[in-house]
């Protein structure tokens, strides 16, 4: 892959011009990263993001022009629909976190990437490009890319975008040390939580299979006493909770006849499966006990990094643990293949915006998926009232997790998840 950073709006131009006279198979891709929250909008992130889209375009004639407000345009020769849509799929996770990759809802945002086709939409492209080079050099002032060229184009222009700003109680450096200084003693036994993942077939009585033990983040704030928002900065949360999985891990190895006399799942880092941290704590679990701990493992970090999640899989499965992909949506799912990535159990967020009609193409699709998945693979999660049962049910699912199971087998409970 090419990759052009100076002068990338110019540059633009002057390769849609190559090719207009024959641009049949080219696209052109618009990622709009400068809209990211500044602090996903960081030089290491839009690294990782340039990296992941050249992995993916392989051997394919491509280039890569980067605006320094970190807009990135993809120009791509004979690139299947597939490869495109893999592409944007995986770097929506990369910036899951991020209001412009998903909306509050759990819906795709149509705002972070445009796909041109330009075998029909050339000429509309290379005008958008000239519009965005006029409002870029105007932006820039003095700065601006005085060329030629440019000073010959007349066309209106719109205010650059600008990245909201972060509040007092964002997540940074300074309070990352100070909240790792006070876990040093904090009971993170009083934050630990357990949520059942249960068995509901229709006609029989819900059963319980096991529990997942998370440490409750908002009370973690409470005891720590902090006013930080702790999912403000995904990268510095990610950190964090590396630190809480060596917590967890030690709670854990520390009682276990309290913590793992029945089967639980944990949701760990790659990097954690990978530390001598986690061989410590496997060495002291007695391998009948394994086979009744799941090992949880995010969608987003898989994507970050492949090699390290078969690595970490591999590892753990042969020891006696049962692997699960958690994050998934009804908008990834089908572009999963739990059989061929090796999970043993897949968690699939409950959507009720698309229970409306079982029959509709969306949820046959997603019924295809799940029976390919393995019905009795899939655990839909987040269910906090019964529609989400029987939307389920309907699916074929018969595993589910969420605040409507834990009212059926804790009735009194007091504590919410």
């Amino acid at each position: 892959m090419k990759t052009i950073t100076r002068e990338p709006e110019v540059k633009l131009i002057e390769a849609l011009t190559d090719i207009q006279d024959d641009p049949r198979g080219w696209t052109a891709i618009c990622f709009a990263f400068s809209r990211l929250l500044e602090h996903y909008r960081s030089e290491y992130q839009i690294k990782i993001a340039i990296n992941l889209m050249n992995d993916l375009s392989g051997d394919k004639e491509c280039t890569l022009f980067i605006s320094d407000d970190s807009t990135i345009f993809l120009l791509m020769k004979d690139a299947s629909k597939a490869l495109i849509d893999k592409m944007i799929f995986q770097l929506r996770y990369l910036f899951m976190d991020d209001p412009l990759a998903y909306t509050p809802d759990g819906e795709e945002n149509s705002e972070f990437s445009r796909i041109y086709d330009l075998a029909t939409g050339h000429g509309d492209f290379l005008q958008i490009s000239k519009s965005r080079l006029t409002t870029r050099i105007k932006s820039q002032g003095a700065r601006g890319q005085a060329t030629e060229a440019v000073k010959k184009l007349d066309m209106s222009t719109t205010e650059p975008s600008k990245a909201p700003k972060s509040d007092a109680k964002f997540f940074n450096a300074a309070s990352l040390a100070n909240i790792e200084r006070d876990l040093q003693n904090a009971d993170l036994s009083r934050v630990l939580r357990r949520q059942p993942i249960c068995a509901a077939v229709p006609d029989t009585m819900v059963r319980k299979v096991f529990d997942e033990l998370y440490i409750n983040i908002s009370h973690l704030r409470k005891i720590l006493g902090t006013e930080v928002d702790l999912l403000s900065n995904r990268w510095l949360f990610k950190y964090l909770t590396q630190i809480l999985d060596d917590r967890m891990l030690h709670l854990l190895q520390r009682a276990p006849t309290r913590y793992l006399d029945n089967p639980i799942s944990l949701n760990l880092n790659i990097h954690t499966l990978l530390s001598s941290r986690f061989a410590e704590f496997d060495a002291s679990i007695k391998p009948a006990v394994k086979v009744s701990i799941v090992i949880e493992i995010q969608l987003a970090d898989v994507f970050n990094d492949m090699g390290a999640f078969l690595a970490a899989k591999d590892a753990v499965q042969k020891l006696g643990y049962r692997v699960c992909l958690d994050g998934v949506t009804d908008l990834s799912l089908t572009q999963i293949d739990r059989k061929k990535l090796g999970f043993d159990l897949l968690k699939l967020q409950w959507n009720a915006a698309v229970a409306s009609e079982l029959r509709s193409a969306l949820n046959k699709e997603l019924s295809a998926a799940i029976k390919e998945c393995g019905v009795n693979r899939v655990i839909l999660t987040r269910c906090d009232d019964r529609a989400a049962i029987d939307y389920g049910q309907g699916l074929g699912i018969s595993l589910f997790q969420g605040r409507y199971l834990d009212s059926l087998t804790n009735p009194k409970s007091t504590i919410e998840n």
